[in-house]
């Protein structure tokens, strides 16, 4: 009996949940997709998912109705590692979007067992014709999957709900068999594909060849390299230092609203900001008028908003908005663009502006906010984080690109700051969660606070300037 028919199982798989949670994983040109936590892609545009099964020495498993699933997410970029424990040792999933001969998820399955296993490449969801194609699947003549190699057995049901039982029964066919329709929209199949010990395989969802795709390692690179013009932190809390970067990823692949605009611009990424305002301005005009008015607030540079509709997000915004204080935060940007008119009427409508939501913008705003005629940088600093550095590199702020770093003389925190103004406003700088009686109105400088209760840790020894 051979490694692809001696599998039996009665288990039936957990359906996938719809609407599907998990982690987006794309790339800039705009492709994205859903990966959930048994490392099951969803296509956002279609209501297809792509899983797989494995066939290892004792019976089948889906990663979807098991408990020894884990994933984890290596770095900020949208990479993610799902480990599955079947006999033997461990199937390492690891998932990431490329663009090859196009965009695509890719899914690469290593065996990382002594022995081999079956590898079943899965399809289902709202398909009414399923068909095989070579390497392919395709649902509703277009292509759902493609792997790297020939299939060694194949199944088309009508019904989703048997596969399982066709797959795990030995049911699956040597040869390709003839597509299938269901009207009520439940075709499913498989390509099950035998995998070596030690070894790995590919696919890619929707479609394409998958050896044109790059790897991991340069997703990453190419995502680091992305987020080099952003706000850098380095926290005492690696965990939140980590947040940042991977938050920041996560909001370049969200859905575009003004709240996620905002929060881009709110850590450096201005144009990506703006030409979300621009493409999207018309479905919310009250809150991307807000958007556009915290990222002006936010940098008060005009190239930037070169090519962003003013006047028709103005007037669309104001008309629909209760605040109109968002025009009035604008007439910076008028009077940059030489109407001085539209400047004057728009500083009538000054007034408050809300803050977005978000966890970034809460990030931003822990390490410096706002507050009477300046800025608070560390309102509130935990125990833990005490002895400590701190360093903060080109956060934007209404009054100007700020970097500052602490470090820790004995018991004595030192703050080196710069603050890039915008305009020549006076401004006073606090840090009341190191020291309530520190303040400066000077836009560069070193100061050395009052000494705080050292930790039980102890502190580490006396240590250089910030630069």
């Amino acid at each position: 009996m051979g490694l692809l028919d001696r599998f039996r199982s009665p288990r039936v798989p957990m359906t996938p949940s719809l609407p599907p949670v998990g982690t987006r994983v794309g790339t800039d040109d705009g492709f994205c997709a859903v990966v959930d936590g048994s490392a099951v892609v969803h296509l956002p545009d279609r209501p297809v998912r792509v899983g797989w099964w494995i066939g290892a020495d004792d019976r089948w498993y889906d990663p979807s109705a098991e408990r020894a699933v884990r994933q984890v997410r290596p770095g900020p970029a949208p990479v993610l590692e799902t480990r599955l424990r079947v006999a033997g040792g461990d199937i390492l999933a690891t998932t990431w979007a490329a663009i090859g001969d196009g965009p695509a998820v890719v899914v690469e399955l290593a065996n990382e067992t002594p022995v081999p296993v079956a590898v079943a490449i899965t399809v289902d969801g709202d398909i009414r014709n399923l068909a095989v194609e070579g390497c392919r699947l395709v649902a509703d003549g277009v292509v759902a999957c493609a792997a790297d190699r020939d299939a060694g057995r194949f199944a088309l049901v009508d019904g989703s709900a048997d596969l399982w039982s066709v797959v795990t029964s030995g049911g699956a066919g040597q040869a390709a068999p003839d597509p299938v329709s269901s009207h009520d929209g439940g075709t499913a199949g498989a390509l099950i594909v035998p995998l070596l010990h030690r070894q790995s395989l590919r696919f890619v969802v929707p479609g394409g060849d998958p050896s044109l795709f790059p790897g991991p390692d340069r997703i990453a690179a190419g995502w680091a390299t992305r987020l080099e013009q952003a706000t850098r932190v380095e926290l005492p809390d690696e965990a939140l230092s980590a947040s940042a970067s991977t938050g920041l990823v996560d909001l370049l692949l969200a859905e575009p609203t003004p709240d996620v605009a905002v929060q881009l611009a709110a850590w450096g990424l201005l144009r990506d900001a703006v030409d979300r305002i621009a493409a999207h301005h018309r479905d919310d005009p009250a809150g991307w008028l807000r958007a556009a008015a915290t990222c002006w607030d936010l940098h008060r540079r005009p190239d930037p908003f070169a090519d962003l509709p003013l006047e028709a997000l103005v007037a669309s915004g104001t008309a629909a908005a209760s605040e109109p204080g968002a025009a009035g935060r604008l007439a910076g940007l008028f009077a940059a663009r030489g109407d001085a008119r539209a400047s004057a009427d728009a500083e009538a409508l000054s007034g408050p502006v809300a803050d977005p939501d978000g966890s970034m913008w809460d990030l931003a705003r822990r390490l410096a906010a706002p507050q009477g005629d300046g800025l608070t940088l560390l309102g509130e600093v935990p125990s833990s984080w005490f002895g400590q550095p701190v360093e903060v590199h080109g956060l934007p702020t209404t009054y100007g690109m700020l970097s500052y770093g602490i470090r820790w003389h004995g018991e004595r925190p030192a703050l080196l700051w710069e603050l890039d103004p915008h305009d020549d406003r006076l401004f006073r700088l606090t840090v009341p969660g190191l020291d309530p009686n520190f303040s400066s109105t000077e836009s560069t400088g070193e100061a050395l606070l009052a000494a705080l209760v050292p930790p039980s840790t102890g502190l580490p020894p006396d240590s250089g300037s910030f630069s």
